[in-house]
């Protein structure tokens, strides 16, 4: 459950700010004082978002709330900004985090430990989504919960589902990504919690995690350019 961990300084490194915060602490009364992932308790009433993948891919292209413009009613739209699924693409990719987007593991060969729903790949369009949570105060911005995603799926099966239906990706985190001081930042930030580095064996073990998210990086960035994503300043909040 470390990833939950990771997942936060990820989020912060590349500028999402979607995550709750976490760090790794240990306990004398749980997991015999093994660390474990805290996370910090958001007491603002939430709500999800209920979605089928037809839709989402229908709002997709609609652009919903873009510009802050209000979408028809009884349009395909939710609550949740157009930029937003973008930023949730591109970490739910890195992280290969499958459960919001692809909970049935429609998009890669899955593995007993992936945890895939019941099949339901042959009827994709009706397929509901999972785990899309914002704040009742905030419904244009999604709030990333649920972030178990995995270091040990090779480049050669990784989740390309994640990215389907998004022609647009966030200028600044991509930013971070091309400009070779990701592994830099991530030390940085994954270095001021000591229980967590020193729970991944210091040093050697978290540049084994790091070295994972610099891969599907790459593969991310090859992508943007072989469907000619567009980059986009998403750095301004949705209202």
């Amino acid at each position: 459950m470390g990833i939950l961990v990771f997942a936060f300084h990820l989020d912060r490194v590349l500028g999402l700010n979607r995550t709750l915060p976490a760090v790794s602490r240990k306990f004398q009364f749980i997991h015999d004082k093994k660390p474990c992932p805290v996370v910090l308790w958001d007491s603002s009433p939430h709500s999800s978002v209920q979605m089928t993948w037809g839709r989402y891919q229908r709002s997709l292209k609609l652009k919903c709330w873009h510009k802050n413009t209000a979408p028809r009613f009884h349009s395909d739209c939710s609550p949740i900004h157009h930029h937003e699924w973008s930023k949730l693409a591109l970490f739910d990719f890195l992280l290969q985090i499958h459960r919001r987007l692809d909970p049935h593991c429609c998009g890669f060969r899955s593995r007993v430990q992936d945890e895939c729903g019941s099949s339901a790949c042959s009827r994709q369009e009706n397929m509901e989504l999972g785990h899309l949570t914002y704040r009742e105060e905030d419904p244009r911005r999604l709030v990333f919960t649920h972030n178990r995603g995995y270091f040990d799926r090779n480049e050669d099966s990784l989740d390309f589902r994640l990215l389907e239906g998004i022609r647009e990706l966030p200028a600044g985190a991509v930013g971070v990504l091309r400009g070779g001081r990701l592994r830099e930042r991530l030390l940085q930030s994954l270095f001021i919690d000591q229980t967590y580095w020193e729970s991944q064996g210091g040093r050697q073990g978290i540049d084994t995690l790091i070295d994972v998210i610099e891969r599907r990086a790459k593969v991310l960035l090859t992508y943007i350019n072989a469907h000619g994503i567009a980059l986009t300043d998403m750095s301004t909040s949705p209202i």
